[in-house]
């Protein structure tokens, strides 16, 4: 059986249970299990996993981020020599989210959180692109890996 045939059975298994509750809960006790049976869905298409769980994108909460902004890029930028004093004043999270601010230019994504019985919440992580969404970048199977995109920021 090719892996493609396999991924295949793998969604009708997940299409057989009707309740979303149940569907949820499948996921999250394989998330626990250590063999991870339906992952593969996961990083093969997170939009389709996400819909099945009755995930809804209108309850996204977003995050800013701002991209490192060093002392180093800024004497680059500016042409500057460099100054030990003034690398040693360098606020990194400060002068990071202040050029942000002033490029207009930062990372934006959002975490949806599935709900399902038990008080069960499983993670999704959305980019965006230009105020838009992107698609999930995060699923509950790589949830250590969701936010730490640079400095978060309001």
């Amino acid at each position: 059986m090719t892996q493609e045939n396999s991924t295949e059975l793998l969604w009708t298994e997940l299409l057989l249970i009707n309740n979303i509750d149940d569907r949820v809960l499948t996921i999250f006790n394989d998330i626990e299990s250590k063999f991870h049976k339906y992952q593969i869905l996961a990083e093969e298409d997170p939009q389709r996993l996400f819909q099945l769980l009755g995930g809804d994108d209108l309850e996204i909460q977003t995050y800013n981020w701002a991209f490192e902004y060093t002392y180093e890029d800024y004497i680059n930028e500016n042409d500057l020599e460099y100054d030990a004093n003034e690398a040693g004043k360098w606020d990194l999270e400060e002068k990071s989210i202040e050029h942000a601010h002033d490029t207009g230019h930062w990372y934006v994504t959002g975490i949806i959180l599935v709900q399902g019985p038990k008080n069960i919440e499983l993670e999704f992580e959305i980019e965006y692109c230009e105020g838009y969404i992107d698609g999930i970048i995060g699923t509950p199977y790589n949830k250590s890996k969701h936010g730490n995109h640079g400095i978060l920021f309001n």
